[in-house]
């Protein structure tokens, strides 16, 4: 193993020596090599992973000489023998990798809890603020180093070299060509000027006024240190902890105060003494963190139960639980609550105190805040102040500003009316009112003349809360107003305007239709004020009159004025038609869309436009579908081949707006559903019956209800079963639908019980016939 040592020892002299004098490995004088650099090369050798052959191969590549080889195998013996020791107090620090790091540190294990009443306790339960012990921060130059810590020196400059060392138990680190120094207890600044004294022994141009080599201390893998949280905390317990970390880091890690815990008398004891006392509420409300000191190694963090908790409830910005020492008054609760609410009621905080004999209330006026102390379990509450204006006057209505306003000693109500920037122009002159509150909060009214308000000839003195009232004359009758309807584009009520002219009345209705009469419009007028005075019969007046399509201004025009109430109807030209359309499909010539072009129109009518019916054109199964608002699409039954024969007669019908007469080919099936065995399709027979048909998908099922037994034929008319005890089936033709109903399930029931008491009757004539005979 010596001669992996040398190997390095020569390996790294030579190259310190290249660098400086440029001289051959030969040319080493290894007797003259100072030791510091032998040291280096054992490190280098080490940190380089080489084995012994490859030192041994990699010395001789470079031109070391068997003579050098020997030499340096002296060296390294006297260097063994002499500081043994030494490096055996020297323990190379383990270096983690990033992830592993602080795996030794305690961990937050507390849930966060939510809705905590407890003042303070949400500064330990915050997902947003927590007080996660920090590792990685800047070594502050008062830190004190212990036994633990990790240093590192950077050597640089002329020379350059790097140490990694550990704080031993002995409070020193091993400085390799220097020995041991002592630091622990020191703080870092004073560490860092006492190493770089020492190292001037190592490094000769490191000193003086013109150094040529530089060094500097950083601090690397801090010590933990172990600390007990005891008392009223969520986990009390032992944790471990950075060497950094402050009583908050210890209680956040350990949930803070429990509810009964105190957060203004935590104290921190050191070596049996208290270190120091601790007042959360200085952060929480002053925002002062000058408590939360730094942990020692072995210190206890105790919480003591709160001795005196009060409940703070009402108007106030903070309600909850706090914590009150001795001494403090109540206006210091108000200022931990965050002060009063905007709508608190100053001039009375409640205190309810518990006694021996109950409950009591004192009331505290707002100047005594500062002097009434406070006892353990107080509630603490004050309610929002009342609604009520003391120097409150209102005015409403005809004003530009209408509001409330300050009421002061002399106001009257010209002044409040010139405070509202005066009365509007459609002001209701004639009467106003005033609405007076009395001792007992019953109110008054007062009325007064607004002209003469506003004249000077009147003035009245108001009152505090006083309420005004000034309308308009458009608000004391009712808005006149005519209505248009019928043939215009926008019918509906409209504002009447004086001077306001039939034309301008259809203007405001959008103008009139194309199937507007505008010779033939009615003005319904309502009868005038001493018209209606009288008792009659007539209750109004019917207007005729014409006017231009175009609307043009002229006499007629402006001879018609209306008068409010006027309801103007618009008639529909006699003969006026939307385009109307009707459809023909199926086994036709020329099927598709025709127009209704005289009111006499038929079915017959339509089947000529269309070319007349194709040979395929079954007759039977024609149909006609009509539509209407009031039924929708409905089906209604023809005999297209009796319109054919008899064409305008009664039954050939007139033809309606969207009719659709549709024509099928020959049918050549008759389907079968309902209550029947089989139900499905069967190809027509001619001069078959409905119990023809039935027969072959099976017959009738149990219950079929067969006396409603109906046959649907395509046209859409209806032949039903008749007959009580012979029945009569409606004949068949071709495309028919054959349809037997189900019984009603009460009918059935009754069929049950029927046969069920046909079957017992049985049995008790068969029960008698055998008791006879064995008689």
């Amino acid at each position: 193993m010596l001669t992996v040592f040398f190997c390095a020892a020569l390996l790294l002299s030579t190259q310190a020596q290249t660098q400086t004098q440029t001289q051959d490995v030969k040319n080493v004088d290894v007797k003259s090599l100072p030791q510091s650099e032998i040291t280096k090369a054992k490190r280098a050798m080490k940190d380089a992973g080489l084995s012994e052959e490859q030192a041994i191969q990699l010395a001789r590549q470079r031109g070391a000489t068997e003579q050098q080889i020997m030499e340096m195998r002296q060296r390294l013996s006297e260097q063994d023998t002499t500081q043994q020791d030494m490096f055996e107090l020297y323990e190379e620090p383990e270096i983690l990798p990033e992830e592993q790091k602080d795996t030794y540190l305690s961990q937050r294990k507390v849930e966060l809890k939510k809705d905590l009443e407890v003042f303070g306790a949400y500064l330990f339960n915050n997902e947003n603020l927590t007080f996660e012990p920090q590792v990685n921060i800047q070594t502050p130059k008062n830190y004190e180093i212990g036994i633990g810590d990790q240093l590192l020196i950077q050597v640089w400059g002329n020379s350059q070299n790097n140490y990694q060392l550990r704080v031993n138990n002995n409070g020193q680190i091993v400085i390799p060509d220097l020995g041991p120094v002592y630091v622990a207890g020191m703080s870092f600044d004073e560490a860092e000027k006492k190493i770089v004294k020492n190292l001037t022994a190592i490094y000769a141009d490191m000193g003086g006024d013109n150094p040529g080599t530089f060094a500097q201390l950083d601090m690397g893998q801090l010590r933990s240190i172990r600390v007990n949280l005891l008392g009223e905390v969520v986990a009390p317990g032992t944790y471990t902890l950075p060497v950094t970390a402050t009583v908050f880091n210890g209680l956040y890690l350990s949930g803070g105060p429990n509810e009964i815990g105190s957060f203004r008398n935590i104290k921190v004891i050191r070596n049996n003494k208290i270190e120091q006392v601790i007042d959360i509420y200085n952060l929480l409300v002053n925002a002062d963190p000058s408590d939360n000191i730094t942990l020692k190694d072995g210190d206890i963090v105790l919480v003591p139960p709160a001795e005196k908790q009060v409940v703070v409830n009402g108007e106030f910005k903070r309600n909850g639980i706090f914590e009150i020492k001795e001494g403090e008054m109540l206006n210091d609760l108000v200022r931990f609550s965050g002060g009063f609410n905007a709508g608190a009621y100053l001039g009375n905080t409640q205190i309810v105190r518990q006694t021996q004999k109950g409950q009591q209330i004192i009331d505290v006026p707002y100047d005594l805040l500062n002097t009434t102390p406070l006892v353990k379990g107080d509630t603490i509450q004050n309610n929002l102040t009342t609604d009520r204006f003391e120097n409150r006057v209102s005015i409403e209505g005809a004003v530009y500003h209408p509001g409330e306003y300050e009421w002061t000693e002399g106001l009257t109500l010209a002044k409040l009316i010139e405070k509202a920037d005066k009365l509007l122009p459609e002001a209701f002159k004639g009467r106003g009112l005033i609405t007076r509150y009395n001792s007992d909060r019953t109110t008054s009214a007062i009325a007064f003349d607004v002209a003469d308000i506003s004249s000077g000839k009147q003035n009245i003195l108001l009152q505090a809360d006083d309420e005004v009232l000034i309308k308009t004359h458009f608000d004391l009758k009712e808005q006149p107003y005519i209505t248009v309807n019928g043939e215009v584009l926008e019918p509906g009520p409209f504002n009447w305007s004086e001077n306001m002219t039939l034309g301008d009345a259809i203007f405001l209705a959008g103008g009139l239709t194309e199937g507007a009469d505008s010779t033939f419009i009615e003005i319904a007028r309502r009868l005038s004020y001493d018209d209606a005075a009288v008792l009659s019969d007539t209750i109004g007046h019917v207007i005729i009159a014409n006017i231009s399509r175009g609307l043009q201004l002229g006499k007629n025009d402006a001879e018609m004025k209306l008068q409010p109430w006027d309801q103007v109807s618009v008639r529909t030209a006699p003969n006026f038609r939307q385009n109307e359309t009707v459809m023909i499909s199926g086994e036709v010539t020329y099927a598709g869309a025709y127009a209704i072009t005289n009111k006499q129109m038929r079915i017959s009518d339509l089947l000529q436009m269309a070319g007349g019916t194709t040979p395929k054109a079954y007759l039977q199964g024609a149909t006609l579908e009509r539509f209407s608002d009031e039924l929708g699409t409905e089906r209604v039954a023809i005999n297209l081949q009796n319109i054919l024969n008899n064409p305008r007669s009664d039954k050939d019908l007139l033809l309606k707006n969207s009719d659709r007469l549709n024509i099928p080919e020959f049918m050549q099936t008759v389907k079968i559903t309902g209550s029947v065995q089989n139900p499905f399709s069967i190809t027509f027979e001619p001069k078959r019956n409905a119990k023809y048909y039935i027969n072959r998908t099976g017959g009738f099922q149990a219950q079929a209800n067969k006396r409603k037994t109906y046959v649907q034929y395509p046209n859409g008319e209806t032949a039903v079963t008749k007959g009580l005890i012979f029945r009569h089936y409606p004949n068949v033709t071709p495309g028919s639908i054959v349809v037997v109903p189900e019984k009603p399930e009460k009918e059935r029931q009754q069929g049950l019980w029927l046969a069920i008491a046909s079957t017992m009757s049985s049995m008790a004539v068969a029960i008698a016939a055998i008791m006879n005979a064995s008689k």
